[in-house]
């Protein structure tokens, strides 16, 4: 287990680490779009162009390991499909990082700023032939909603998952905010 995470959002000035970080996980790829991985993927993640236009300012969030090395990610944005949602765009974690927080560490992160900027769901599309994946989203608690054709990743299967985002302790919401105060994510540290 690495002893510290560092969380904060990723920029073009990180694309040659997301690039390789992309190019040494391939699984990912040939599993959720039947290809090899390519540079170009580190463009698609930092771009916003997977949730259309509008006032959807999505977040890109790197966990990086104690020697500054990327090992996760988490693709959100608050409000989007729908203003009480947090939609998980994908959160994926190095290999040999995984089962160690990185990626509870980043979930946690952006269901925070979900519930601050007054979302009550998070919710996220997984491929349907990924069972770890799907396991994983199960074990954390999110539950089917209906499977789908992917509009624009590839012509694969997806399951569309949700969980409630849960009321603090206080029984009050977090007050909505614009969404690019929502999504500003400053560098924290983190036990991992």
């Amino acid at each position: 287990m690495s002893p510290m995470l560092r969380l904060r959002p990723l920029t073009t000035e990180d694309r040659a680490a997301i690039a390789e970080f992309v190019l040494n996980d391939p699984d990912h790829t040939r599993t959720c779009f039947d290809r090899e991985p390519s540079p170009a993927d580190a463009d698609d993640l930092l771009s916003s162009a997977a949730y259309g236009s509008g006032d959807v300012a999505p977040t890109l969030l790197g966990a990086f390991d104690a020697d500054g090395a990327l090992v996760g990610l988490i693709d959100w944005a608050c409000r989007w499909p729908t203003p009480a949602t947090g939609y998980i765009g994908l959160l994926q974690v190095r290999p040999g990082h995984r089962r160690q927080g990185v990626a509870t560490a980043l979930l946690a992160h952006a269901q925070e700023a979900a519930a601050a900027a007054g979302c009550r769901q998070l919710m996220l599309a997984v491929i349907a032939r990924n069972e770890p994946a799907r396991a994983f989203w199960e074990r954390l608690g999110f539950q089917w909603l209906a499977p789908q054709r992917a509009r624009r990743a590839a012509p694969l299967e997806a399951v569309v998952m949700h969980r409630p985002i849960p009321a603090p302790q206080d029984g009050t919401r977090g007050e909505a905010q614009p969404a690019a105060a929502a999504h500003s994510a400053p560098a924290v540290g983190v036990p991992a």
